[in-house]
């Protein structure tokens, strides 16, 4: 990560200029390292039944066969091996910038005005590939199964005899899990007893080879001024951003394996009058590589931006200040939007719903918003500050899926033929005409207690806390923001030593729409409210040397995932639970 920056700081100039340059990879390889990336055991044939439930999990669960007998479903050798999968990815991340400005500061008749411009430009490069190999467990008999009576594919000889002592979380017993070691060691023991799935494979490897470059050149001019002795100032410009998208994804396109003559036209057979394929289409593998091509998909994107922004601030008192601002911003779709790759359909079959363009809308909008807040700041005569805020931001321009019939200026977007492709409906996203307002309110406060007795001198305490609801006709397409949150600590201070003690809280959010057959309508994924306990400490052993502490996560807290609408009851909710434990450091630094 080379960086390069020079500055100039004369008495009428300032300027500056810089560039950086940036790359990253991923090398991943499960079958390097000697194991399987993933691999299921499956049990058929039987009954579950959950009894006792409450909200997080049923009290008892039974199992039993179709005798009627029961089945120990903690028991691996009760399960059949079923597949298994490996998982390599490359990826590259290139990053360049290169940046230059120039400030000039003036006196206009007593006004102090500052002006400032400069130029940018962001490179960011993206080159991935990712292969998935699948294989089916058949055993030595060569037959797949998903039960393990009559058949020789349990999955008892490949216990993972460590992780399978461990009590698992919920109040559940010990559970047997397969060994991704053990199940590799098997593999390259009997290749036989494992089938390959070749198409998949290939699938996989040209599905995820994507390629993506984005160039943003921008240029700004902001102006700086006060008023009033200096109590009213004013910073405000405008900058516009010019952005240059190139992508490449996998082209899926049936057609490639008709045969044609001379003029191009499809050759037919008799007497259903199907084009004649170039490659049976028993063989599924020599199928794909005609029609599933890597990095086939070709994309371009450009389009210019345009920010202005405003920063008021005026002194009321010498410990009061009054702080407004407005701003645009945008939310630019991520890469994906443009990589993923383009699916056309059979040419020769009906027109129905099976048969669909399915593409990204490389012509999408980033969606924008407008922000206007105010906020006053009070100071203590000592240390400290107290602040409250209020904003209002209106987003247009957000992403929902689509299915229309094709355009001839859509089908431009991808080089395509309106005279073929014009008959089929194209299932896509586009920008939502609707329109999301968020208001919300911020509180922030830190003091040091000063009028504390000597030996408690240097004891700080904050708090902070933010409120935001989103409304509007596109409010339901709004989600993942947390609408309420806060933080809040103490601190304590001296020359030997430092402790600090801070909780950070997180309300209850909605996230995205549930939809689906027999799914009433305001149902949606919950995230549950957390609350966070950090605690960190150090002391000097000498000037330049300290032992410290650091805990985070004191408590454990968990984080639940539900699903919830107007009828679901309370013990059908929950859906997961993420436990990332507490993390204790104890260790040693210095400064030499």
């Amino acid at each position: 990560m080379p960086t390069l920056t020079y500055r100039h700081d004369g008495p009428v100039w300032r300027a500056e200029a810089g560039a950086g340059h940036s790359h990253a990879s991923n090398h991943y390889r499960d079958s390097y390292r000697g194991y399987f990336n993933n691999s299921q055991a499956r049990r058929s044939g039987v009954t579950v039944s959950f009894d006792d439930i409450f909200y997080l999990r049923p009290g008892r669960i039974t199992v039993t066969d179709t005798a009627g007998a029961p089945v120990d479903f903690y028991n691996l050798a009760n399960y059949a091996l079923t597949t298994a999968s490996n998982a390599e990815r490359e990826s590259g991340d290139l990053q360049r910038t290169v940046y230059a400005n120039l400030r000039r500061d003036l006196d206009v008749r007593g006004v102090p005005l500052a002006l400032k411009g400069g130029v940018e430009m962001r490179q960011s490069v993206r080159d991935k590939r990712e292969y998935n190999p699948s294989w089916t467990f058949v055993g030595a008999d060569g037959r797949a199964s998903t039960n393990t009576i009559g058949n020789d594919d349990s999955a008892g000889p490949v216990l993972d005899d460590n992780f399978s002592t461990r009590v698992a979380p919920f109040g559940f017993g010990k559970i047997g899990w397969v060994s991704q070691e053990k199940l590799w060691e098997l593999y390259q023991a009997r290749p036989n007893y494992f089938s390959l799935d070749a198409n998949g494979a290939y699938r996989s490897l040209i599905s995820q080879s994507k390629f993506a470059q984005e160039v943003i050149s921008s240029a700004y001019l902001r102006g700086d001024t006060a008023f009033f002795e200096r109590r009213l100032k004013f910073v405000g410009g405008l900058r516009a951003e010019q952005t240059n998208i190139a992508a490449e994804g996998p082209l899926t396109d049936p057609t490639l394996n008709f045969q044609r003559d001379a003029q191009g036209n499809f050759i037919r057979a008799t007497p259903n009058g199907r084009p004649l394929p170039i490659i049976p289409t028993t063989d599924t593998l020599g199928v794909s590589r005609l029609t599933f091509l890597d990095r086939g998909y070709q994309a371009r994107k450009e389009y210019l931006r345009l920010f202005p922004n405003l920063n008021a601030s005026f002194k009321v008192r010498d410990n009061l200040i009054a702080r407004a601002s407005y701003y645009l911003s945008v939310g630019r779709p991520d890469f994906n939007q443009y990589m993923n790759g383009l699916t056309l359909p059979d040419t020769d079959l009906p027109v129905t719903t099976a048969t669909r363009i399915s593409v990204n809308n490389v012509g999408i909008k980033a969606w924008s918003a407008k922000t206007a807040k105010v906020r006053f700041e009070y100071y203590f005569d000592r240390v400290g500050q107290v602040s409250l805020g209020a904003f209002q931001r209106d987003f247009k321009n957000f992403f929902g899926s689509v299915v229309f019939p094709a355009t001839p200026e859509f089908l431009e977007l991808y080089d395509l033929d309106p005279a073929v492709y014009g008959r089929y409906e194209v299932s896509t996203n586009y920008n939502l005409q609707t329109t999301v307002r968020m208001t919300g309110l911020e509180f922030d406060y830190k003091q040091a207690l000063t009028l504390l007795p000597p030996w408690a001198r240097g004891v700080q305490v904050f708090a902070n806390a933010s409120a935001q609801r989103a409304t509007g006709d596109g409010a339901d397409n709004f989600s993942g923001y947390i609408p309420r949150s806060g933080s809040w600590g103490i601190s304590l201070s001296r020359p030997k030593f430092n402790v600090k003690l801070n909780w950070n809280y997180r309300g209850r959010q909605r996230r995205g729409v549930v939809t689906g057959r027999g799914i009433e309508p305001g149902t949606y994924n919950w995230g549950s409210k957390r609350l966070f306990r950090d605690v960190y400490a150090d002391y000097a052993l000498r000037k330049n040397i300290a032992v410290f502490a650091s805990l985070r996560n004191v408590g454990d807290a968990t984080e639940d995932f539900e699903i919830a609408g107007p009828s679901t009851p309370p013990h059908a909710q929950f859906r997961q639970r993420q436990d990332y434990g507490s993390a204790w450091i104890l260790g040693l630094k210095g400064t030499f």
